[in-house]
């Protein structure tokens, strides 16, 4: 099943008892869970007909428990689990017996309950969990749009901020991002941000203009370091001394460029501990102070690395520095140097 799918059956009021949402685009995810709290809770009982489970929480028990409680004045009660890893591989969380327990209890789900498991970016289809899902439910990939799907979301973006933008201006937009094609490392989240701050630019302009665009996204020094990161994570040694020349070409101090990767770095490692003990990025977040955008993207990146790993790239980090401003070492040398070890 498609996002658009979903959307629909929502709609329709064709609501399964159990869904399994997977995939790299949390924007339309967070749409779908938002179009199923507006259509099964009532705002007023909302503290007893909605239930979310994550991090920690997350028990066999406790998903049992609130999928027996009945729900009150209503026909149906909500439940979200965020981010239970059975649906990939063995279980961190749950025993081989657990996980086979919580197998065994799909096809027992009340029909007054529905329950969402999501918060992962692929699923094994071969899992019995995942088929058992599927036969009692449905399955719901949410992945990225097309050009096509792409130019109707923005213009949907700008028209709801009360704006207008014409085809030409959505060509000159996409060329400043990096969300379409195979190796694109925005996701509809990160467009969403760039949109607002142009938006925001725009003041009480109705229209948008390409100077709009060249003024704001030309030049996002937070967009490229991310970019950077992301090739880093892919272990594209090649993408990422590209991408970090790009950076230097565009006239950023290396010190910056290096004080930022660091601090990066550092994000990574605090959420790579925080997932560990089973927060999610959105608990991390609040956990760190920082926006759950870059939350995100920390817990994803942290994922191919080692802490141990991490913990030695911060020191090559700290080391480096101390070169840069003692001048043992050239600049651009070092920084090169330290992204081709971090993409090995």
């Amino acid at each position: 099943m498609s996002y658009k799918e979903i959307m629909n059956s929502i709609k329709k009021d064709e609501i399964k008892n159990i869904y399994l949402f997977y995939g790299e685009e949390i924007y339309l995810i967070n749409n779908a869970l938002e179009a199923l709290k507006e259509r099964i809770v009532d705002p007023s009982f909302e503290q007893l007909n909605f239930t979310i489970l994550e991090g920690k929480e997350i028990s066999v028990e406790k998903i049992v428990d609130a999928c027996e409680t009945l729900p009150f004045m209503a026909e149906k009660k909500l439940i979200y689990v965020n981010g239970l890893d059975i649906f990939q591989g063995r279980s961190k969380i749950f025993s081989e017996e657990q996980e086979k327990y919580i197998t065994e209890y799909i096809k027992q789900i009340p029909k007054s309950t529905t329950i969402v498991f999501y918060g992962v970016s692929s699923v094994d289809t071969r899992r019995k969990i995942v088929k058992e899902i599927k036969k009692y439910g449905d399955i719901v990939e949410f992945a990225k749009l097309s050009e096509e799907e792409f130019n109707r979301w923005i213009k949907k973006i700008f028209k709801t901020y009360g704006k207008s933008i014409g085809t030409k201006e959505i060509a000159c937009l996409k060329g400043n991002l990096d969300y379409l094609g195979r190796n694109a490392s925005q996701s509809l989240l990160d467009v969403e941000n760039e949109i607002k701050k142009v938006i925001s630019f725009m003041g009480k302009e109705t229209e948008l203009q390409e100077i709009h665009i060249e003024k704001i996204l030309s030049s996002s020094f937070q967009n490229d370091i991310f970019k950077l990161l992301d090739s880093i994570e892919k272990r594209n040694a090649s993408e990422s001394i590209k991408r970090l020349n790009y950076i230097l070409e565009d006239g950023e101090p290396t010190l910056k460029i290096l004080t930022t990767l660091g601090n990066q770095i550092k994000n990574i490692l605090s959420a790579k501990l925080l997932l560990e003990e089973g927060y999610s990025s959105k608990m991390i977040a609040s956990k760190l102070g920082i926006h759950p955008f870059v939350a995100s993207k920390c817990a994803t990146q942290s994922k191919q690395f080692t802490i141990e790993g991490i913990k030695k790239l911060l020191n090559k980090f700290l080391e480096a520095d101390i070169m840069i401003k003692t001048g043992k070492i050239d600049e651009k040398m070092i920084v090169e140097m330290l992204v081709m070890e971090m993409s090995k």
